[in-house]
């Protein structure tokens, strides 16, 4: 089945420009002029992948559409702007987003960045994990995560993840036993094209470990491997 890209771009000729080019690649293509529309029809129907420009007009601007969408969904989306600092792509990613674009683009890097979301998304849900857990959900320790649902619960406390913080832990448990690079984590949860500091890394598993571990300061699930990266382990 082909995928449902929507469009998120108050600029008509660059919505109509991208729709077109998408559709001539087989793509089924829906374009918003507000993030506000964008929003209200994702609560009817989700698209496989949401192109957002940042600077909206409306209610809502592309960065509260980003938070909206991840904070419901795992759905990849890709930010266009014209902000191309590096604290913007930051800002970008914090928000939600797994790729970030500079305006102006080719179109051609816009549809190799948009067929890489895809098929990372693809491959997401593809996964299937043996043993004591699924690609929906991993129980240990009084403890359990839920995927799907951005969750975890620990004796009985449930907290929402964010969607970097899920994969982080997903990623971890599906390795378990065996070290994860900071590398391996940051070209997993971002892709090649933008990379942040592996501090980034760093402060991910602070938080995770805050959530899961009985003693944060000596962790026992989330293990550092000094100048590599971490290992998960709930033995």
């Amino acid at each position: 089945m082909m995928a449902r890209i929507a469009v998120v771009e108050d600029d008509e000729a660059i919505r109509r420009h991208i729709g077109k080019r998408l559709s001539q690649l087989g793509y089924e293509v829906s374009g918003f002029e507000t993030a506000d529309l964008a929003w209200s029809e994702f609560q009817q129907s989700e698209r496989d992948l949401y192109i957002v420009d940042r600077m909206l007009p409306g209610k809502i601007d592309g960065s509260e559409l980003c938070r909206r969408l991840r904070e419901k969904s795992n759905v990849p989306i890709l930010i266009l702007s014209a902000l191309s600092e590096a604290s913007d792509r930051i800002d970008g990613l914090r928000w939600g987003a797994d790729d970030y674009l500079n305006k102006p683009f080719e179109m051609e890097e816009l549809c190799l960045r948009v067929e890489s979301l895809l098929k990372r998304s693809r491959l997401s849900a593809a996964v299937q994990v043996t043993g004591r857990h699924s690609s929906q959900s991993f129980n240990w320790d009084g403890r359990a995560v839920d995927f799907e649902r951005y969750e975890v619960n620990v004796l009985g406390h449930v907290t929402a993840l964010t969607q970097k913080e899920c994969r982080l832990l997903k990623l971890l448990i599906e390795r378990e036993g065996r070290v994860v690079t900071r590398d391996e984590i940051l070209n997993e949860l971002w892709g090649m094209q933008l990379f942040p500091s592996s501090r980034t890394v760093d402060n991910l598993v602070v938080k995770l470990r805050k959530l899961l571990e009985p003693d944060p300061a000596q962790p026992k699930y989330i293990q550092s491997v000094r100048g590599m990266g971490y290992k998960f382990t709930c033995q």
